[in-house]
């Protein structure tokens, strides 16, 4: 009787094939999406502490300093410079705080500096009518621009607008880099572009976003993930087993 009553208690598996092959399916797909978060963290990681990093440097103010061979992303810049106001670039698809418009970047000429340099004046509210474009007031005379140089990081979609280099001033266009703004303006341009601050000669609206989404947030996205995981592995083993009942019967 004691055997029968052992057998009757003993851990069982009950295989269910379609559960099991849809657990197989579906667990390294919640393991690798748990991973890839935990990589954008520690990416979104970096770039936090490189601003942080290039941000404690002193403000570059001189051609000179501009040129050095060195990391100068996120790093502050004061350059005097006299700013194109008759060829304007109008970034098109910036939304800032709910509300559509255009982010309007422009070329500098530094004295002491080859290549001209590209400014991000920031954000400008866009007509409810697409045909028309936004005023934008012009930067006279010799100024001091200040802000902090930025390039283009990897990724990101980009729509293709179909503009090569432009004739017709200003240009409303999907995207833009460094790179591209040398074929738009058919000029030699700086590496990083100036981002204004808001306290900048011919700032608009600013206020620059280093990282969307936090690292701590992509953490707590791969704890989801895993977690879920985790969940699946228990479910299969409920759904595939008498471990409920034998955990009922054994004693404790």
């Amino acid at each position: 009787m004691m055997d029968s009553a052992q057998k009757t208690n003993a851990f069982k598996w009950q295989p269910n094939a379609k559960l099991l092959v849809f657990s197989l399916l579906m667990m390294p797909f919640l393991l690798s999406l748990g991973v890839w978060q935990l990589d954008r963290a520690d990416e979104k990681q970096q770039i936090v502490d490189r601003y942080a990093g290039n941000q404690q440097l002193p403000p570059v103010t001189s051609a000179e300093e501009l040129m050095a061979d060195r990391d100068h992303q996120y790093r502050l810049a004061w350059i005097r410079g006299a700013v194109d106001n008759q060829r304007i670039i109008i970034l098109d698809n910036k939304v800032k705080n709910g509300r559509p418009g255009y982010e309007i970047l422009q070329s500098v000429t530094v004295s002491g500096l080859t290549k001209k340099l590209l400014i991000n004046r920031g954000w400008i509210e866009a007509s409810l009518d697409r045909a028309i474009l936004p005023t934008i007031s012009p930067i006279e005379g010799n100024v001091q621009l200040r802000g902090y140089l930025y390039h283009a990081l990897k990724g990101g979609y980009r729509l293709d607008d179909g503009i090569g280099q432009v004739q017709d001033w200003p240009s409303r266009i999907g995207w833009v880099t460094v790179e591209r703004a040398e074929e738009l303006f058919d000029e030699d341009f700086f590496p990083y572009q100036l981002r204004l601050d808001q306290d900048s000669a011919g700032a608009l609206k600013t206020g620059w976003t280093t990282v969307a989404v936090q690292p701590e947030k992509h953490i707590g996205y791969a704890v989801q993930w895993f977690a879920m995981a985790i969940t699946l592995l228990i479910m299969t083993i409920i759904a595939n087993s008498n471990l409920v009942s034998w955990l009922k019967k054994t004693p404790h």
